[in-house]
């Protein structure tokens, strides 16, 4: 007999994969791509399940999606050669945007900068001569320093993140109690999936500035993705405590309910799964991730539902094909219970 408890081994593995494990994947040949980049004001990466949407010039919505670990996304639009425009949303910061004329090219790169609205956030750093964000724990670095953590944005626009890491190395060795390069070194590392080197630059951010809820964040992925999901669950908790309504919160908790399910806590894992489609419904790995607590607990229907909303967020995304298998099976085990 086929029971729930046998189907469990698919809801624990499909619940350690992240939205960054699938960038890239599922291109068609010779399809029309865009690429987005989602960063903040200071240059760090704006991390998991900011909301991207991709119109034509027109205004016609194309696809919608979320950015991965890294702040990057990426569409394959099938309406083929036009002018795109992308907007890019996250609740106290302004709404972004920028135009891709792609009809005579098949690719095309957007950055967008989130800069936080003035109505909601209120100001928490200063601003330099160049008119970029600086910390208040970055106001003391030199200036060889700073232009090294300058380059390395610039490199990280362009996605060469061998150059880019390589000056936030420069950086961090011209001027070593340099938080903002230590976090955006880490974050980097973390795209590259060089877990125990981001680990090690996040936790030297942390050390020299123990509120630093990004870092937190950051080093709880890596963490999580080398499997010391104790340790990952103390860097999100201390981060949720820290900031709980930071833009990123969504994602930290939808990573810390990673973190328990690795530690077999499901019940510690569910309100955090449920904080994280509440915060961003339209994230739908989180759906995957609660469907999987759903499968713990022996609600098969409910599974079921979280299941199938994902399908209808991402039919065509990397786990549409064994979510659809799955849940015929647990209606099969439903009626043998």
């Amino acid at each position: 007999m086929i029971s729930l408890r046998w189907l469990l081994c698919f809801g624990v593995l499909s619940s350690l994969f992240t939205p960054a494990d699938f960038f890239g994947q599922g291109l068609k040949k010779n399809s029309v791509r865009v690429q987005v980049y989602v960063r903040y004001a200071d240059g760090t990466s704006a991390g998991t399940g900011v909301f991207v949407e991709l119109e034509l010039q027109n205004g016609e919505m194309v696809d919608q999606s979320q950015t991965d670990s890294s702040g990057r996304c990426q569409f394959s639009p099938g309406t083929g050669p036009a002018v795109y425009v992308v907007k890019v949303k996250q609740p106290g910061f302004l709404e972004g945007s920028a135009r891709l004329d792609l009809q005579n090219t098949q690719s095309g790169l957007a950055n967008i900068v989130l800069k936080p609205d003035p109505a909601q956030t209120p100001p928490v750093a200063s601003i330099d001569a160049k008119g970029s964000t600086v910390s208040a724990a970055d106001l003391s670095v030199p200036e060889p320093a700073r232009k090294e953590f300058v380059l390395a944005q610039e490199a990280l626009q362009k996605r060469d993140l061998d150059a880019g890491i390589a000056h936030l190395k420069k950086a961090v060795e011209l001027h070593d109690q340099f938080p903002n390069a230590y976090v955006l070194l880490g974050t980097v590392l973390n795209e590259q999936k060089k877990w125990k080197e981001a680990q090690a630059a996040l936790e030297k951010a942390v050390q020299l500035d123990p509120k630093a809820t990004e870092a937190l964040f950051q080093l709880g992925s890596a963490l999580n993705q080398q499997r010391d999901y104790a340790g990952a669950e103390k860097a999100f908790t201390k981060g949720l405590e820290l900031k709980p309504d930071a833009p990123t919160a969504p994602v930290a908790h939808y990573e810390l309910a990673r973190a328990y399910m690795g530690l077999g806590q499901w019940q510690n894992a569910e309100p955090h799964a449920a904080k994280a489609i509440a915060g961003q419904p339209e994230f739908a790995m989180g759906h995957v991730l609660m469907g999987n607590i759903d499968l713990k607990k022996g609600d098969g229907q409910a599974a079921i539902n979280e299941f199938q909303t994902y399908l209808k967020l991402e039919p065509n995304g990397p786990s549409a094909a064994p979510v659809r298998d799955m849940i015929p099976k647990i209606q099969a085990a439903m009626q043998k219970k």
